[in-house]
């Protein structure tokens, strides 16, 4: 699948993981600008001339030279023109303040998505689908408020040809979100400390506390106090979850 997106949303949640840090070409410059009301995609509508929401897609990275092995592509659309590429830093699209300064304007024109820095990216609504790159996107759905899952999840990613190419790497993160509202983790990175500054390619360790849902926002707070927040999503075609820039997968 053509297209691959720079997916650099990667920072450290304390005394937690190692992610698969993404990175591919659809990217931009940032620009400032004030807030934008975000407002959900509605699935099954989708109007170039009139889009809003958030979207995902899935372009493979077959080396893990990337994206770990597969390129999330992100993309949240706000009024005035103005979008965001990759997974929010500060949790879910509602949280999104252009003011940050990670927001960029844009324009479609005779098939191609135009950022301001002058990129181009192709686009096209095939049926109810939005497609940009070649990649089908599907929106993100706001979850239910107050929603705990009882679940084990895993995450896996690699890094050059495992088995293959000298200095390969894999690695895997584990989360477990219980109905309770608290979670047990390992090797965990999901999101943006409170207070702290983003850092990527950190290792993190085990960690446990709690953790609520709101919006498409997961916000953890581990048993030292310490508290982040990370995109969440439900992917509408099997049981898997989304956080960040990262897909987790139920642990069989």
């Amino acid at each position: 699948m053509a297209g691959k997106w720079r997916i650099g949303f990667v920072l450290l949640l304390a005394l937690s993981l190692v992610a698969a840090g993404c990175s591919n070409s659809f990217d931009g410059s940032s620009s400032g600008g004030g807030a934008a009301a975000y407002q959900p995609a509605e699935p099954g509508k989708v109007d170039l001339d009139q889009l809003h929401g958030m979207y995902y897609g899935f372009s493979p990275d077959f080396d893990g030279s990337e994206c770990g092995g597969m390129c999330w592509n992100i993309v949240t659309f706000l009024p005035g023109g103005q979008l965001v590429l990759d997974a929010p830093p500060s949790g879910g699209p509602e949280t999104i303040d252009c003011a940050e300064g990670y927001c960029q304007s844009y324009t479609i024109e005779n098939g191609e998505l135009v950022l301001e820095d002058g990129e181009t990216r192709s686009i096209e609504v095939s049926g109810d689908t939005l497609i940009i790159d070649e990649v089908e996107l599907a929106p993100v759905q706001p979850v239910g408020e107050g929603l705990t899952l009882d679940q084990e999840y895993l995450h896996r990613g690699f890094s050059g040809l495992v088995g293959i190419s000298s200095g390969s790497t894999s690695w895997q993160e584990d989360l477990v979100l219980r109905s309770d509202g608290t979670y047990e983790s390992s090797d965990l990175m999901i999101g943006s400390v409170e207070g702290g500054a983003p850092t990527t390619g950190a290792a993190g360790g085990d960690s446990s506390g709690t953790y609520e849902i709101s919006g498409n926002t997961i916000t953890l707070t581990d048993t030292n106090g310490e508290t982040s927040r990370a995109l969440f999503f439900l992917h509408e075609d099997d049981d898997s979850i989304q956080i960040g820039d990262s897909n987790f997968i139920i642990e069989e």
